[in-house]
């Protein structure tokens, strides 16, 4: 193995947009396409001349794949003539719709494939047959198996006349039916994180019957945005140039790019992606940017907010979007506001964020760290890919599309 381990997941979303941006969604389907690429170094003559014979192939032959990103170890012993195989339950995510384990040991021995017949939700694998030996946890390594085929397109490059490295691409064709995940571990119920990001244990898993993204970004690099104006140009090359305005809501792409360093944050994020099937179902995500600015301390009943920038009545009052703020604070906690309205205080100098109840509790400056807005997004590509740096440590790129339902 090299370099390059990516797993992609990809579902398919139709899409029907109005005049005035609005969206009606459909996910057309149930469970996504799922697709790996792996770099390979032929160490030997044998090694390469595999390599390059798979390049060969017919397009159609069902092959089986070992899933290299997904290596784990028994939580226990596996004694011969059982069948079956306890692992950690964090290890399960990846074993969904694969026809069976193989346990491996190196390049040269291989290892043995044995079917799979079920997960359980305690990460024990129910096989079809009886294992031939007792397998210790420290023995093997074991990797779920899938069936697939080869992309077209493959290429390689010889370094000597009997090394040679290649990347591999496969489509897998998964069997979810077959060995579907638990309900207490399918994408509907995220497994325990092994790490979390900031605020994390404080943002709402749910909010108003809508999910709720729980990650902060890495920011490992910008965060790029682009806007797209909802507006027709209306020009005839000649004269005055006008603009239809066809709603008051653009249209905010925002790339973000996660370095996720735990198998489960792997997991649940991926669950997550599942779970909305792509480009089909919004969720709430804070910008995590600093959208606001508190000039006073807002006492306990009082039902506005006096912000240092007095224009939010000129672009965001006449719209139903940016009518939520989240406020974090410095003891860990956030605290999630319904706006009213906007308006700017008697002098004009500030703003005056009107609120849609009076505060339970007095909101001094010193106490808060950033307030930011809770905005409705989705995914903008019914794609998924997670490039694997090791076992336990992946980064994902995604891009969320401000939408109002």
């Amino acid at each position: 193995m090299a370099n390059t381990i990516t797993e992609t997941l990809e579902f398919k979303t139709q899409i029907h947009t109005a005049w005035d941006k609005t969206e009606q969604r459909m996910a057309l389907r149930t469970y996504p396409r799922r697709s790996v690429s792996y770099d390979y170094y032929g160490m030997t003559a044998a090694q390469s001349q595999n390599l390059r014979a798979l390049s060969y192939a017919k397009q159609n032959e069902k092959i089986e794949i070992p899933l290299w990103h997904a290596a784990c170890r028994l939580k226990d012993t596996s004694y011969a003539n059982y069948s079956h195989v306890l692992l950690n339950t964090v290890d399960l995510w990846q074993f969904r719709g694969c026809s069976g384990i193989e346990f491996w040991r190196n390049d040269q021995d291989g290892g043995e494939r044995y079917f799979l017949k079920a997960l359980n939700g305690d990460g024990r694998l129910k096989l079809t047959e009886i294992l031939e030996k007792t397998y210790h946890p420290n023995d093997s390594v074991i990797y779920p198996v899938a069936y697939g085929y080869l992309k077209p397109e493959d290429n390689y490059a010889a370094y000597t006349a009997s090394h040679t490295t290649m990347q591999l691409n496969f489509d897998l064709i998964d069997d979810y039916s077959l060995t579907y995940l638990p309900a207490a571990l399918n994408e509907n119920n995220a497994e325990p994180w092994g790490e979390k990001t900031p605020y994390q244990d404080a943002l709402p898993s749910v909010y108003q019957g809508i999910d709720v993204f729980p990650l902060a970004p890495s920011w490992t690099d910008n965060l790029a945005a682009n806007f797209t104006r909802n507006a027709n140009k209306l020009d005839n090359e000649t004269g005055v140039v006008k603009y239809d305005l066809k709603s008051l809501y653009s249209s905010e792409n925002k790339e973000i790019e996660y370095v996720l360093t735990t198998k489960s944050e792997i997991n649940n994020f991926q669950r997550f992606f599942t779970k909305c099937k792509g480009r089909w179902k919004s969720f709430y995500a804070p910008t995590w940017l600093s959208d606001m600015v508190l000039a006073e301390d807002a006492g306990q009943g009082q039902s506005y907010l006096i912000v240092d920038w007095p224009l939010y009545w000129k672009y965001y009052a006449s719209m139903a979007r940016r009518k939520l703020i989240i406020v974090f604070l410095k003891n860990g906690s956030v605290n999630i506001l319904p706006i009213a309205g906007y308006a700017t205080d008697p002098t004009g100098d500030r703003g005056k964020v009107y609120l849609d109840a009076a505060l339970t509790a007095a909101m001094k400056r010193t106490d808060v760290v950033m307030i930011s807005y809770l905005c409705r997004y989705r995914f903008d590509s019914d794609t998924l890919t997670t490039d694997y740096a090791t076992t336990g440590i992946a980064t994902v790129s995604t891009v969320f599309m401000e939408v109002n339902a």
